[in-house]
């Protein structure tokens, strides 16, 4: 019995290697997140019960 072998190359590290963030990128992304969180919060709240009772 002959064992065939494998061709594939292992790639260790990120995902996405040729996308790299600035650190000016990633100071802007956080406040960004933030202002997004405060706009969704208060309209998840309004629907949170709902939510809780239709999807356990």
């Amino acid at each position: 019995m002959t064992e065939a072998k494998s061709n594939r190359i292992v790639c260790r590290g990120r995902i996405f290697p040729q996308i790299q963030w600035t650190q000016q990128q990633k100071a802007q992304w956080k406040p960004e997140r933030e202002a997004f969180k405060e706009c969704c919060q208060p309209i998840f709240y309004q629907v949170q019960q709902s939510l809780i009772k239709t999807h356990i």
